[in-house]
């Protein structure tokens, strides 16, 4: 997965805004590369989980399409814990694209996911 340097600081930048809480949101671009950010609300309000606000999530969606582009990626944060899928992720999956995922502590890391039929792939997240 490619993203552009721009759109990857903003949504780390978003997601250490919503801290202590976990923050959502769906990345958006065209010919591999996620430039458009799409930062959407945790209706949840938790540090353990997400669910993206509908009406916003759908809203994302139709801008997405009527600009030509395709969503990429959804992304979300776990401020207390690893960059890896939890139980509850892995069960939200519907879309077929990467998702990637922010943590702040223990340590900052970023990770990328494609995850099909419960399987958990990393894939390589290449910044440009």
């Amino acid at each position: 997965m490619k993203i552009k340097k721009e759109t990857y600081n903003e949504m780390i930048e978003h997601c250490r805004n919503c801290l202590p809480y976990e923050a959502c949101g769906i990345l958006a671009g065209k010919a591999n590369l996620a430039s458009i950010i799409y930062k959407i609300k945790n209706v949840e309000i938790s540090s353990i989980s997400y669910f993206m606000e509908p009406t916003e999530q759908l809203k994302a969606m139709k801008d997405i399409r009527n600009k030509g582009m395709e969503m990429m990626a959804i992304f979300h944060s776990h401020p207390y814990g690893s960059a890896y899928p939890s139980h509850k992720d892995i069960e939200l999956v519907f879309y077929d694209v990467c998702y990637l995922i922010v943590a702040f502590e223990p340590e900052f890391e970023v990770r990328c996911f494609k995850i099909e039929n419960r399987n958990i792939n990393e894939e390589k997240l290449i910044i440009k």
